[in-house]
């Protein structure tokens, strides 16, 4: 009986999950110029529309390239600032750590209306660097807690002892400690693109003609225009996490099966020595 209860509830959570998103696809594939399910037949002609529409396109390249340098950015902060918090003598650690954590909890309406006016008088706005910016501080969490708890769960004797054969501090973290934890680092960057290409709030408030991104077209057409462009723009959207979620399923899948194989040597070595 608890099974099937478990097995319904599973059940729910799926449908309710999964339900937006199937509807959306299918409202991509509508042959009508508005947001209906198709039901006599289905057609393509929303996406040749979207991929002939330049703004459409220069807005998913534009998303995806600022996605890519706010993940870099934050990996380029995040690795040494989790490497200093758990492996240094921080001052004040509780409460950088704090401050690390605000845009977690920040409602991120308050950080655009504010990033807005700060832009402005620094004479930024209208440009893709604000996005990036923005971008990166609300990525930077996910990528410090990811690999903060790494190195929390490594063994520090392994940087101690390359460091009593003659290696520099910088040596044995390039040398020993990052390829370490090249898994995490790539877990927590695949998941920090995928947040960053999906940001829309910030992005509405600060985003301009220049640097229109994906979730601000999308916004602004269904204010005025709603098309199934937009539920084209939602699809890949989907493929993009949907990328990102396999991806990172196929890390941990790897990590795991070398982790099995080293337990599985160390094993046949301990029966060997016996």
């Amino acid at each position: 009986m608890k099974t099937k209860i478990a097995g319904l509830i599973l059940f729910l959570y799926i449908l309710i999950i999964s339900a937006p998103s199937i509807i959306s696809a299918c409202l991509a594939f509508s042959p009508d110029s508005f947001l209906t399910i198709p039901t006599n037949y289905w057609t393509l002609k929303w996406f040749i529309e979207f991929l002939n529409q330049n703004r459409w396109t220069d807005a998913l390249l534009r998303t995806i390239l600022m996605g890519l340098i706010s993940t870099f950015s934050a990996l380029a902060i995040g690795i040494p600032l989790a490497y200093a918090m758990t492996r240094l003598d921080v001052p004040y650690k509780k409460i950088i750590h704090g401050a690390l954590l605000l845009p977690l909890v920040i409602p991120p309406i308050i950080l655009g209306m504010g990033a807005l006016p700060m832009f402005y008088m620094m004479r930024m706005n209208g440009t893709p660097l604000q996005i990036i910016l923005m971008h990166t501080l609300l990525v930077l969490p996910i990528i410090y807690l990811i690999l903060k708890v790494k190195f929390e769960s490594m063994d520090i004797q392994i940087e101690e002892a390359a460091r009593g054969l003659g290696a520099t501090l910088f040596q044995s973290i390039l040398l020993i400690t990052i390829p370490l934890i090249k898994p995490s680092i790539a877990i927590s960057g695949v998941a920090a693109f995928v947040i960053s290409i999906n940001e829309s709030i910030v992005a509405i408030f600060i985003a301009g003609p220049a640097n229109e991104t994906i979730s601000t077209i999308s916004w602004s057409q269904l204010k005025h225009a709603p098309t199934p462009l937009i539920a084209v723009a939602s699809l890949i959207h989907l493929a993009i996490i949907t990328f990102g979620a396999i991806s990172i399923y196929l890390i941990m899948l790897i990590i795991n099966t070398k982790n099995k194989t080293i337990t599985h040597k160390e094993t046949n070595k301990s029966f060997v020595n016996i």
